[in-house]
């Protein structure tokens, strides 16, 4: 688990007072102590040097960074005619709605005139009358308009930003499925997760709203100002000096809020990851009786989850406040500054009330924009978290991809030859070791061996799912590494010691390998099988719901399900990884037999521990600590006496 170092300040703990008069510039220790300004720098300034310790090789976290907002500006660029829209919309909105306070402030002017009998001319009571009803009529009009583009901006600009969270999470899936297994080998499940789900979701409001809010925000501050000072100039100078606080308590909050957002960001990933390897080993857990263990482990991850959002919450709670502060200062000058300039009407240039009025609602038009551009940056800072995940993990180069120039397969007849190979998961940690061997088109091969000692790592190697370090594999003459993978696994098969069904029908996972199969292409391939009939036999025949990772299943319907999958594709290499050890005797011997008639012309490896399996293949090869040690026929290697007879005597042990 990372952790938060933080740099120590502040006075040195245990120093005893002496009094007054004990005191001078320094104390026992020498040190002088921290005034209340100092002290409250250093707590202000604190999360600036908190290091963020990430794990799993992830990389540390930066603030707004100018090349990411580029990049995630390359999602937004194919929607900049609809951003462009939104925008113009709601620039438009802005500047109908800052015509409020100059309509209020003609009604003000108007009446306080006319009450006051300084109008010249003098206007009727039914002249008067009528002149606010058609300020107030043309107001509304003004505002309705303004309503109404404010709804089509929000339409407008929510279908773009909609647009960019979805090719966001279809870069991100498609990404995914290109990784290799070394990727998933050391990264967490929930960590995965968190980067579709809670981190895209974090750069919603940024994708929707942000270039909206940066153009609304900085044109409101913009024309407020301008009509502030066009309103009355003494009174914009009044307020003026207030700019450079509001710029430098901005300055101050981002450098807070920096590290804070992203650790909360952390927090909660660990969080996630935890809740979802827990469900994913709840049988496990329950097995084990690691429920309450479990739940204290996941309380400190939510403990610690709390007190970082906690403590990014306190950053803005004292931010926001200093914020209405200022806001108030600027409210209460332009009151009393504008109060006694109505009240000295005698100066060259007199001020009317209505004239303060619009000082007074300008200001505030002028301060909602450094509140909302307060706020837009908490959801920035989230979104930069986000982000900065989310582009590392596109970023991630998979271990095994096309080289260039790579060319198809053509239809193999299949032939296989390891020639010299090494494969290490690390690099410098082989758990294979000069494999050399050759598989003529047909035959089957059944790769023998105590656990751990590589047999599954060879059929791995074969898929290519990893690319070994040393030597070559060749398939019918063709260096598999300079291959397409597409056209290399639509001529393989493989059904794993782990029978994973997605959740659907029976005929929807058997259709898997070849969606574009009918009906009748499964039940027939079931058939010649010899699985047809077990799986009539479900509840609703090949329509029957699997469940959740197969959870409505037996092992052996799961087992038949998978093998009917594998076969329903026909490939010319067949690959079984333990692939009958969760069969039981009556499904094996069913298995058995239609393997006898599916595998003919097909080169099968089989990883297995049951004898009667072994026994068929024309190639047996003992692998021990990453060797082959052992190759031939089953009569062949009792008759050598060597590795091989030492686990056959174990099997008939074990069996009897």
């Amino acid at each position: 688990m990372s952790q938060l170092r933080t740099t120590a300040g502040g006075p040195a703990e245990g120093a005893v007072s002496a009094g007054p008069a004990a005191l001078g510039p320094s104390d026992v220790a020498g040190e002088r102590r921290p005034s209340l300004v100092q002290r409250l720098r250093d707590w202000w300034n604190r999360p600036s040097e908190l290091e963020l310790l990430t794990e799993e090789g992830e990389c540390r976290y930066r603030a707004i960074d100018a090349q990411l907002i580029r990049r995630l500006a390359t999602y937004l660029r194919p929607y900049w005619r609809q951003y462009a829209l939104g925008i113009a919309l709601g620039l438009v909105m802005i500047v109908l709605e800052m015509q409020s306070p100059r309509f209020m402030g003609a009604i003000v002017n108007w009446t306080t005139g006319y009450l006051a009998g300084t109008l010249d001319p003098m206007p009727t009571e039914s002249e008067a009358i009528r002149r606010i009803v058609l300020i107030v009529l043309l107001w509304a009009v003004v505002a309705g308009t303004a309503l109404v583009l404010h709804r089509w901006s929000i339409i407008v600009m929510t279908d773009a930003g909609e647009r960019v969270q979805f090719d966001l999470r279809r870069a991100l899936f498609g990404h995914l499925q290109k990784l290799s297994m070394s990727f998933y080998d050391k990264t967490k499940l929930g960590r995965i997760i968190s980067r579709c789900t809670s981190d895209v979701n974090s750069l919603r409001e940024v994708n929707v709203w942000g270039i909206d809010i940066v153009a609304k925000n900085t044109v409101m501050m913009l024309v407020a100002g301008g009509m502030l000072l066009n309103t009355e100039p003494r009174l914009f100078l009044a307020v003026a000096w207030l700019g450079p606080i509001l710029f430098l308590l901005n300055r101050a909050y981002r450098k807070r809020a920096a590290v804070l957002y992203q650790i909360a960001r952390e927090g909660f990933t660990r969080v996630s990851s935890n809740l979802a390897e827990n469900i994913t080993g709840v049988r496990v857990v329950t097995a084990f009786n690691r429920q309450s263990f479990n739940l204290d482990v996941f309380d400190d991850l939510q403990v610690a989850n709390t007190q970082n959002n906690v403590r990014a919450a306190r950053a803005n709670g004292l931010y926001q406040p200093l914020l209405t502060l200022v806001g108030f200062i600027g409210r209460a000058i332009i009151l009393c500054y504008g109060g006694y300039l109505v009240a000295a009407g005698g100066t060259s240039r007199p001020v009317g009330v209505g004239s303060v009025v619009m000082a007074f609602l300008y200001w505030d038009w002028f301060m909602a924009p450094i509140v909302n551009f307060g706020n837009f940056y908490n959801q920035l800072m989230m979104a930069m978290a986000g982000a900065e995940r989310i582009f590392t993990l596109l970023d991630t180069p998979p271990d095994v991809n096309d080289v260039p120039g790579a060319k198809p397969l053509p239809r193999v007849r299949g032939r296989v030859r390891f020639e010299h190979v090494s494969f290490g998961y690390k690099p410098d940690r082989f758990v294979l070791h000069d494999v050399d061997f050759e598989v003529q088109p047909g035959q089957m091969v059944a790769l023998v061996g105590s656990t751990g000692s590589g047999k599954s790592s060879i059929i791995s190697l074969l898929a290519r799912f990893y690319l070994p370090q040393q030597g070559r594999i060749l398939i019918d003459g063709h260096d598999i590494r300079l291959v397409t993978g597409e056209s290399l696994h639509r001529q393989m098969g493989l059904v794993l010691q782990t029978n994973y069904l997605f959740t659907g029908t029976v005929l929807e996972n058997i259709r898997y390998a070849r969606p574009e199969a009918s009906v009748e292409d499964v039940v027939r391939a079931a058939k010649a099988l010899g699985t047809y009939e077990s799986i009539a036999s479900l509840a609703h025949g090949f329509d029957t719901e699997v469940g959740e990772r197969g959870a409505n299943m037996s092992l052996g319907q799961r087992q038949l399900i998978c093998f009917t999958r594998a076969f329903l594709a026909d490939p010319q290499i067949l690959m079984l990884d333990e692939a009958t050890s969760s069969v039981d005797t009556a499904t094996e011997l069913l298995i058995q037999r239609s393997l006898e008639r599916l595998l003919a012309g097909r080169t099968t490896f089989v990883v297995a521990h049951r004898l009667s399996t072994i026994q068929r293949a024309d190639v047996i090869l003992v692998i021990d600590h990453g060797r082959i040690v052992e190759r031939g026929t089953h009569w062949e290697l009792l008759e050598a006496d060597g590795r091989y007879a030492q686990l056959y005597q174990q099997f008939v042990m074990h069996n009897d």
